[in-house]
Order: structure tokens, then C-alpha cells, then sequence
């Protein structure tokens, strides 16, 4: 899977309770981050303006990668890489 990465600042403070819960309760901090993100994305995902046929591709697109349907960039650029070799084979 491509990963992207988000590098942000805490205050002192922000980072100790952080840090303080996730190893009390044995949390991963990129773990913790990376589930309150997707939790504020689908309360948010609401407010975003979007056609009913959008939003059943959204829908649709969130149950697949919920389901572990989904193809990494990787797989991806495998893919391309393939047809263009084929491609000039066919010539």
C-alpha cells in the first residue's frame, strides 16, 4: 500500500498526555493517529458536497477497502509497467 506521510507539532504538554495514554492503555501512537483520522473522516465525510452518485461510489469504495479490496500503488505500477512492455511487444 502507498503510505503518505503527515508530519505535525504538539505542544509539550499535547505530547505527553498523548504519549501517556497510548502506553497506558498500549496504544501505537501512528496507530491511534491513524484511527482518530479515519474516524474524522466519516463524521466529516458527511459535510462534503458531493452528487447521490458520488456518494454511492464513496460508500461503495469505503466498504471494499474496509473488506481489504484494493490495490496498492505498487501493484499498480506493476500493472502499467506489464502492459507497456506488452504493448511494444504487439509493434
Amino acid at each position: 500500500m502507498n503510505e503518505k506521510s503527515i508530519t505535525f507539532r504538539l505542544t509539550e504538554d499535547e505530547y505527553v498526555a498523548f504519549n501517556t495514554v497510548c502506553s497506558e492503555k498500549g496504544y501505537s501512537k501512528t496507530g491511534k493517529i491513524r484511527e482518530l483520522i479515519r474516524s474524522l473522516v466519516k463524521i466529516e465525510l458527511g459535510a462534503v458536497n458531493a452528487s447521490a452518485a458520488e456518494w454511492d461510489e464513496i460508500k461503495h469504495g469505503i466498504k471494499e477497502i474496509e473488506n481489504g479490496k484494493f490495490t496498492t500503488l505498487e501493484e499498480l505500477k506493476r500493472g502499467f509497467a506489464k502492459r507497456k512492455v506488452e504493448s511494444r511487444s504487439s509493434k
